[in-house]
């Protein structure tokens, strides 16, 4: 008897089979309740035949990475000496400012000017509750530094699934190694 993994039900229900009375066990073990036709118990079993207990493992594994791999997108990003904000509000604001330093820029600005909004230098709060001028240049730096941690973080992930797929046990694969270091770390 082969274990059953946990896209066994979702496995049941693609084959139209949710709601049956029965149960199982990780073990491998099969319950049918007594309402359980001899038809739809021999469908529930194609089911178990065809099931793979480490392929459903390996993408319970997969999507874990994933997981991983976005919460370190949004963890903070290190620019310079500074961390700043890296979840999906704070990038579209930080192309904002990329746009602004390019005006300024093609206006005759140098990259040390300070990027302006309403008349105001723009002041960014850090991650670690510091202001700070935002500058042409840091603009451009925080941009890059997010195309950079992005493509870390890409990295790292392709490399933890194509180590965990090689895996004789993929459910205890640590991939916890490895990853760009997010703020507080």
């Amino acid at each position: 008897m082969k274990k059953i993994g946990i896209t066994f039900g979702d496995e049941l229900t693609a084959a139209g089979l949710a709601g049956l009375s029965i149960g199982w066990g990780g073990d491998g073990a099969i319950a049918f309740g007594v309402d359980i036709t001899a038809a739809q118990q021999a469908a529930v079993l194609a089911v178990y035949e065809a099931h793979n207990p480490d392929k459903s493992c390996r993408k319970t594994v997969m999507k874990a990475i994933n997981v991983e791999r976005d919460r370190r997108k949004s963890a903070g990003l290190n620019c310079g000496s500074k961390w700043y904000h890296s979840d999906a509000d704070s990038r579209i604001q930080y192309l904002g400012l990329k746009d602004k330093a390019r005006d300024l820029l093609a206006e005759g600005g140098a990259m040390t000017d300070p990027i302006k909004i309403l008349g105001q230098s723009v002041q960014w709060k850090t991650m670690g509750g510091l202001f700070v001028n935002v500058t042409a240049q840091l603009a451009f730096d925080i941009v890059a530094a997010v195309g950079d941690l992005d493509a870390q973080l890409f990295t790292v992930a392709e490399s933890h699934k194509v180590i965990m797929e090689s895996s004789a046990d993929p459910a205890s694969y640590d991939f916890s190694g490895g990853w760009p270091q997010s703020f507080g770390e």
